[in-house]
């Protein structure tokens, strides 16, 4: 095989690679990569346990070949050079690859690509298209409230996918995420989706799955995403993702969110965040609650740490009638309005320990639901 291609394209392709080579896995092959040359294009395979990636380039070929190459070397090496144009050769007799621009070469040994796994690039038939931005704004708003432990009844280690349909032909009118660690639960809907599928038999994102779309697609790809089996492809313009989905149960989301509540309160957004970053600095594990009680027009929030001090602030709101108090997990409470854009937020609560809502005014798409703590 030899080859010339653009660095700056190399580089990139091999940068989000690197997202999906397993560090850890003692499974051949998994630290290694797969490059093909055919027809002046370049495609470049990794794999590990959970997720499959192929990237596509053009180059300019002087001979078809295939190479296998330390992922992680490879990317190094590439990006130490700085000539616009990079050399990739291997000779047919030969296991070393060599790279090379005008200033540098490198030897480097090849792996043996007939041993490489076959991996089916090809996806269902079914798909819909989402925007990568909302794709990434859907795992935003939900990823955080993913459990960080296992529970034996449900597994919460992941972002269940919900489809609503309209007919047999599965057209999709919306999109749903949803995330819960048991103490909260998170919902982030579209508001419209193109195309149709049929969903495999899990529904569950791992969140590495997730944070690897973040990375390797830009906001303004086109995604085509479709489900298979326990498996989800994610296309977009020069990378293909497949993707396990985590097996298990999920629990039902909507018996977590109440269907009334005896106070709306609305609350600025950048004001109450800022209180709550302030009382952050005296949070500790073991002391991580706030407690936040509204009266007339005005809520007093606090927070109490015996081992290095308390803080107290007021803020004011649109409350009328019997003073009550509750208490968060402040870490929560963050969580949500750091990735929330809305100038108010809407806290719809009941009193007792029954679960709160925070909602961004006006978006019905976002629901954030928090269990109060006990005081």
């Amino acid at each position: 095989m030899e080859i010339i291609i653009k660095r700056n394209y190399l580089m990139s392709s091999l940068q989000k690679i690197q997202y999906i080579l397993e560090k850890t896995s003692a499974l051949q092959y998994s630290h290694n990569i797969l490059i093909k040359a055919e027809n002046n294009t370049a495609s470049i395979t990794a794999f590990d346990i959970d997720c499959s990636a192929r990237a596509t380039l053009p180059i300019i070929m002087k001979e078809a070949g295939i190479i296998c190459v330390n992922g992680k070397k490879i990317f190094e090496i590439i990006r130490s050079l700085d000539d616009d144009n990079i050399i990739l050769e291997k000779k047919e007799d030969d296991n070393l690859i060599t790279i090379r621009d005008n200033k540098s070469f490198f030897h480097i040994l090849s792996a043996k690509w007939e041993d490489f796994p076959v991996i089916d690039f090809n996806p269902p038939e079914d798909f819909f298209t989402i925007k990568a931005e909302e794709l990434k704004n859907l795992i935003e708003r939900t990823v955080f409230s993913v459990a960080r432990i296992s529970d034996p009844r449900y597994n919460l280690e992941g972002i269940y996918v919900e489809v609503d349909s309209t007919n047999d032909n599965k057209d999709i009118t919306q999109l749903t995420f949803v995330s819960t660690d048991g103490h909260r639960v998170s919902v982030a809907k579209t508001d419209k989706v193109d195309g149709h599928i049929n969903l495999g038999e899990s529904r569950i994102f791992s969140r590495k799955s997730l944070m690897e779309i973040k990375n390797v697609f830009s906001d303004e790809e086109t995604l085509q995403i479709s489900f298979t089996g326990n498996d989800v492809y994610v296309t977009g313009e020069t990378f293909i993702m497949i993707l396990r989905m985590l097996n298990g149960n999920f629990p039902d989301y909507r018996k977590m969110i109440p269907a009334s509540f005896s106070h709306d309160i609305k609350l600025d957004r950048d004001h109450f965040l800022q209180i709550l970053k302030r009382m952050n600095i005296l949070a500790h594990d073991k002391y991580k609650g706030i407690i936040m009680r509204f009266s007339e027009n005005k809520v007093t929030i606090n927070i109490n740490n015996p081992e290095m001090g308390n803080a107290q602030e007021d803020m004011i709101v649109s409350f009328s009638g019997e003073p009550f108090t509750v208490s968060f997990n402040i870490r929560y409470l963050l969580d949500f309005l750091q990735v929330s854009s809305a100038k108010d937020i809407n806290l719809y609560i009941s009193s007792g320990m029954q679960p709160c809502i925070f909602k961004e005014s006006g978006n019905d798409n976002n629901i954030n639901g928090i269990m109060p703590m006990k005081r």
